[in-house]
């Protein structure tokens, strides 16, 4: 009679049989690298791994992480085992290969974002992403690696040498015809293919169940989008826009009543218009028109409307070469007064705004801060269109050009000046700055401060066809979160 072994330890002597040749190791190793590898294109298609890592639990994240290793692994020594099989011309069951692929697609297919997508789900038609999913698809893994740990046993059986190998096989051909035999001896052949069958019924099922309880489960082990999103908004908003404010080291001195004294400004209209919008003018914003202040220029939420609008005369009416020989003049072709940044400006005392355009100086500026104005404002764009802050064409680039022109007028740096121009900007575009900082934060995992206000306010992220690419990019990797419903507009 022959001996009996246990299931345990023929495992054991056919991986070792197997693993005692150098080459095994290293076939393991290199497919497990290239599965990883595998695995890591197929999570970038639908998000990042910044965005993994931001939009999981710390629990899902490693899970994810540990499985998908072990998965890697073991399709690496199920490989392996396969050409242990062929080297020594043992047959064995097609179905122990099919397990393999089997394993290696699921497990795939599992790979992802738990709140973004999984780019095989839809592909193999299970479900639309990871979230239909009760342990969003680290159930999938799991189920995985124990069918590949049957598979290596079904291998090690007949590595091992310990196993008889049954002559009588379930379906066999003979005679030109198919020929199935069901006994005691061909029947435990059928085990491998009940439970790959068995697997891909769970892996189909799990997305049908009941909704109530694959929520419930979710939610022990998953953030919900919701809570996600809330929680990286918020984040993103306070970096963008801090509630305390930007401020800068240039202050505001005279140059309120010097605009009203010259008529670019005509206190009532503009008084009237922020009373129209619901937000009238505090009484230190009127003593900034009316008496000048020796305070900070500090930007917030609650102000840049205002400082939108003053900065906009400002920009419109102080005498400088860039509204004289630039781009305004170039491009304006005898019409300067039809661009949104001139004939929009409609607070005069006169009615008319070209009778301010480029008036006076307001502030002198010497050639070399002039010069270093053009150079700051030819790199700062916007997303309302295409153009530089060197070529004004609406309130924002007017009102930035005056930002800018007041900062060289009182010592400002260049870097000072694009990192004045990156805050303010984004005071004034939230949405833009919002998708902006989410995009440097997923692609290059910077946080809003860390970004180079030079790369950030260029014309291929921050002009409108930059602004678009952005938001593409966002969106194709699953990430685009809402945008705040502010700012933008280009009149008063």
């Amino acid at each position: 009679m022959k001996k009996q072994y246990s299931s345990l330890f023929i495992f054991k002597i056919g991986l070792k049989k197997t693993f005692s040749k150098p080459y095994s190791w290293a076939l393991t190793i290199f497919i497990a690298l290239n599965v990883l590898l595998l695995y890591y294109f197929l999570l970038i298609q639908k998000t990042t791994w910044a965005a993994f890592w931001q939009s999981n639990t710390a629990f899902y994240s490693w899970a994810q992480i540990v499985l998908s290793i072990v998965n890697a692994v073991l399709i690496g020594a199920s490989i392996s085992m396969i050409f242990e099989v062929i080297k020594e011309k043992k047959k064995t069951s097609k179905t122990s290969f099919l397990q393999t692929f089997a394993s290696l697609l699921f497990s795939a297919a599992a790979t992802g974002c738990s709140v973004c997508s999984a780019f095989l789900l839809p592909l193999l038609g299970i479900a639309a992403s990871l979230t239909a999913l009760p342990f969003g698809g680290l159930e999938v893994k799991l189920l995985s690696a124990l069918l590949l740990i049957y598979t290596i046993y079904e291998y090690a059986k007949i590595t091992s040498g310990l196993c008889k190998i049954p002559k009588e096989k379930v379906i066999s051909f003979e005679k030109g015809q198919i020929e199935l035999k069901f006994n005691k001896e061909t029947l435990p052949q059928l085990l491998p293919l009940l439970l790959l069958t068995i697997f891909i019924t769970i892996v189909y099922t799990l997305p049908r169940l009941p909704n109530a309880w694959r929520l419930e489960t979710q939610r022990k082990i998953m953030p919900t989008t919701a809570d996600i999103k809330q929680s990286q908004s918020a984040g993103i908003f306070a970096q963008i826009n801090p509630p305390e404010g930007y401020e800068m080291k240039t202050k505001y001195n005279d140059i309120g009543p010097s605009m009203l004294e010259m008529g670019v400004i005509d206190l009532e209209k503009f008084k009237q218009t922020y009373e129209k919008s619901g937000q009238p003018l505090t009484p230190e914003q009127l003593d900034i028109l009316t008496k000048g202040s020796n305070k900070k220029i500090r930007i917030t939420s609650d102000n840049s409307y205002f400082l939108l609008n003053f900065f906009w005369a400002f920009g419109l009416a102080n005498k400088t070469r860039i509204l004289e020989e630039g781009d305004m003049i170039k491009y304006g072709e005898g019409q300067t007064g039809s661009f949104a940044s001139t004939g929009g400006w409609s607070l005069t005392k006169s009615g008319d705004s070209m009778e301010y355009y480029s008036k006076r100086t307001i502030v002198p500026l010497t050639k070399e801060q002039e010069d270093l104005v053009n150079k700051v404002a030819s790199g700062v764009y916007r997303p309302c269109c295409g153009n530089s802050t060197a070529f004004p064409d609406c309130n924002h680039g007017m009102a930035l050009l005056g930002v800018f022109e007041l900062m060289a007028s009182q010592g400002a740096t260049e870097s000072e000046m694009f990192q004045a121009g990156k805050y303010i900007n984004s005071y004034w575009f939230p949405s833009t700055a919002f998708d902006t900082a989410l995009y440097f934060k997923n692609k290059d995992g910077k946080e809003f401060k860390d970004i180079d206000p030079k790369v950030y306010l260029s014309k291929d992220i921050f002009s409108a066809f930059g602004a678009q690419t952005v938001k593409k990019w966002l969106i194709d990797k699953g990430i685009q979160e809402k945008p705040p419903a502010q700012g933008g507009g280009c009149g008063v």
